[in-house]
């Protein structure tokens, strides 16, 4: 995941793309592993050698897919839903706002299926380190499976334990009190973790917590107001979708019975060479200028046509807030 290679080897985790929303992660076997979808079969030991990227055809001529180079963005769409999981949206504004970097030592609670941690693993190496922790015991050990496979658990430490109760300072690493650069809660009281994560933060560091409810962000602010964090501030990130298409008109030339009674010109066909000087210059930038002249019971008329663009009334919400704070004690 951390080294993108252009041929595809024995043992490399790769991505079957057979379209949006069928992606699937294999590993390739070159001695017996297969892979069978509606779209046809195909042998791993046929992939192998094979540019990454490249359409590849199936072995008995039924279809085609594309194999892909894992990366954190296809990991998070193909993953395993083991929880809610944050995706590429959410995981780039906390990774930018928690101002992360090579070399940034980051604690996260909780692991969940593993989405930001990746992110975070790539972001971060290879000199940094992801300290992730996980309540649910089935959930932490199918974590590190995952890394593992991966190949970016050396980049992460996970850790099966409450961290609202025993915080996050590991006896066995030396050296993680006072030097955590950033800190990321996905908890259902992320308020009662913020004194925890004080414990191991460094002065400046960067805190973002992940609430699905108002109420949650209303008493996590009030907790870091009281524990001397600044720069407190809470976004949404939301997608908002516009339909643009080609809108064809029609334009009468009707006169005004409230105004001199002065013969007008009917309207002519123009070119897309013609300027118009009863129309603003920024307007010729979205239309495409095709005009044509019609005539309904004796009344001159223009034809045109214009981009124009709606946003779309039922698009997909989103279903948490991101509250950003910096910890700057008082000396």
């Amino acid at each position: 995941m951390l080294s993108q290679k252009k041929i595809i080897e024995d043992g490399d985790r790769v991505v079957i793309y057979a379209g949006k929303d069928k992606m699937q992660v294999v590993t390739i076997d070159a001695k017996s592993g297969e892979y069978c979808s509606k779209f046809g079969n195909y042998k791993h030991k046929n992939l192998i050698g094979k540019e990454i990227g490249t359409k590849i055809q199936s072995d008995n001529n039924n279809g085609f897919v594309h194999v892909l180079s894992l990366t954190s963005e296809l990991w998070s769409i193909a993953l395993d839903h083991r929880t809610q999981i944050l995706f590429n949206l959410d995981i780039s504004t906390i990774i930018f706002n928690l101002e992360l970097k090579n070399g940034s030592k980051v604690v996260e609670s909780g692991t969940g299926s593993g989405s930001l941690s990746s992110s975070i693993a790539r972001t971060i190496a290879p000199n940094g380190h992801l300290y992730t922790f996980e309540f649910h015991e089935e959930r932490a050990e199918a974590a590190r499976k995952d890394f593992r496979d991966n190949r970016i658990d050396k980049h992460i430490t996970v850790t099966h334990r409450d961290a609202c109760k025993q915080g996050f300072r590991l006896d066995h690493i030396e050296g993680m009190v006072g030097s955590i650069d950033a800190v990321f809660l996905d908890l259902p009281s992320p308020w009662e973790a913020i004194d925890h994560a004080i414990a191991v933060m460094h002065e400046g560091a960067m805190l973002c917590s992940f609430s699905p409810c108002i109420e949650q962000v209303q008493n996590t602010c009030l907790k870091l107001a009281a524990s001397q964090f600044q720069e407190i501030t809470t976004i949404e990130v939301l997608i908002r979708t516009f339909d643009t298409r080609l809108q064809e008109f029609e334009e009468l030339n009707l006169s005004n019975p409230y105004t001199s009674t002065t013969t007008t010109t009917p309207p002519t066909t123009e070119t897309n060479t013609t300027t118009s000087t009863s129309e603003p210059k920024a307007k010729k930038k979205w239309n495409q200028n095709k005009r044509e002249t019609f005539e309904i019971g004796g009344i001159q008329g223009l034809k045109k046509d214009s981009l124009l663009s709606k946003p779309i009334s039922e698009a997909r919400g989103h279903t948490g807030y991101l509250t950003f704070a910096r910890w700057v004690p008082e000396n």
